[in-house]
């Protein structure tokens, strides 16, 4: 078959999902259209819905591309930017066309060159797929490029289970962390409010998926070491330098995180301490170095973890942002603490906020309403805009819970892997 026969007729577009049916396969594990019918005394939140259904319909739509032979294969190349004019160009136009990145084949004649139109193209697609967007084909762009139809096909089944699961789908408004995408985003009555760069937990500290609530925010606050930390890394460090405490205000509390008796770090045989094994409690107390930043949001549980501001700021322009020990570092941090206060009616609390950062005072603020966080492992979705979105397995979950062939459902795949 010629390539422009591949092209014979049009494909589905990304941004055209409306116009595909809903799946009716095993795949869905209940119909996202019951919930329009349900009583009135069940909510169901209609960004949950709207995510359900669009997904849906992009796993139809892969489907017919694999029906149809699936992507063409690009062949190293080198750098492909503005201006390029090689043959690779050409086969990059068809390419881009078949996900509908590139909405009309560009290159329909040879020899081609990459226009505007092709890096506007390339920039949509490394958007999506969780690249650096400089609308430059390099390697790692072309390496998403020639990920197989079907790979993506079984990733948005896999995701699909996942989302029809979402725990915040009952919940009229929530915050939610897609790890993988390394967002944040707090949605109220199905419209999202609030949209946040994170960075999340690296692959040797993985940030858990589970669902819970926000209960109070501290702002200055301070920063209860884990003991991991302390006995792993601080503890080798105060050996080298007795006075590593001093210099990165550091203290150490007797019997509790909130004690008032400290220790003398000088009374301690650190060469001795051994991981997860020390008596008191390190903390390093509210400044312009504590790695909490201005604020954190807690929400108890036995993880420990939670989602708090950070001083280094400058990690954010990173596109591969799973860098922490776990707990989920926000960009604006205090962007969170407004729209909660300003949804719950608070609005006078703006002002004790404002103060406690202005007097660099540590001071905890209660939420009237706990709020519920869902944090989410999603590697395949399709968004707000209507584009089929795919990030990388950074902790190798999908890994384990791979389709060994098609007739294989989802659920069995999942229930296999835990």
């Amino acid at each position: 078959m010629s390539l422009a026969s591949m092209f014979a007729s049009p494909l589905l577009a990304s941004d055209d999902l409306d116009g595909v049916l809903l799946a009716s396969s095993s795949l869905t594990t209940y119909s996202s259209q019951r919930y329009t019918q349900t009583k009135d005394s069940y909510y169901f939140d209609q960004y949950s819905a709207q995510l359900i259904k669009r997904t849906e319909k992009a796993i139809n739509w892969y489907q017919e591309i694999v029906n149809r032979g699936g992507f063409i294969p690009l062949p190293a190349s080198e750098l492909l930017e503005l201006g390029s004019n090689s043959k690779a160009v050409s086969l990059l136009a068809m390419r881009l066309f078949q996900e509908q990145d590139l909405h009309t084949n560009v290159c329909s004649k040879t020899p081609c060159i990459f226009d505007k139109h092709i890096e506007r193209a390339v920039k949509q697609f490394q958007h999506r797929h969780g690249l650096k967007v400089d609308g430059r084909v390099g390697k790692n762009t072309f390496a998403k490029l020639n990920i197989s139809a079907e790979q993506k096909l079984n990733k948005l089944k896999l995701n699909f289970y996942r989302i029809t699961n979402f725990a915040g789908s009952s919940d009229e408004q929530y915050v939610y962390v897609n790890i993988p995408e390394y967002q944040l985003r707090y949605v109220k009555v199905g419209d999202v409010k609030l949209q946040n760069n994170v960075i999340v937990g690296k692959p040797s500290w993985e940030t858990p998926a589970f669902s819970d609530e926000i209960e109070k925010f501290v702002v200055n606050p301070e920063w209860r070491i884990p003991i991991s930390i302390a006995t792993r890394e601080i503890a080798p460090k105060v050996a080298e330098d007795p006075d590593y405490l001093v210099k990165n205000n550091i203290e150490i509390r007797k019997n509790s995180y909130i004690d008032s008796q400290t220790v003398n770090p000088s009374n301690i045989d650190w060469d001795s301490i051994k991981p997860y094994q020390f008596d008191h409690f390190l903390v390093k107390r509210a400044g312009e170095k504590n790695p909490l930043g201005e604020v954190k949001y807690l929400f108890p549980n036995p993880e420990a973890i939670y989602v708090h501001d950070t001083p280094a700021k400058q990690r954010f322009s990173q596109t591969r942002r799973a860098l922490s020990h776990g707990c989920i570092r926000i960009e604006d941090p205090f962007s969170l603490a407004q729209e909660i206060i300003k949804h719950q009616g608070e609005e006078h609390a703006l002002a004790q906020v404002n103060d406690a950062r202005n007097e660099n005072s540590t001071q905890t603020f209660y939420l009237d309403e706990p709020l519920p966080i869902h944090l989410v492992y999603w590697t395949a979705w399709v968004d707000e805009n209507k584009l089929v979105n795919f990030r990388d397995d950074i902790y190798k979950r999908d890994q384990k819970a791979l389709l060994k062939n098609d007739n294989q459902s989802v659920i069995a795949a999942l229930l296999e892997s835990k």
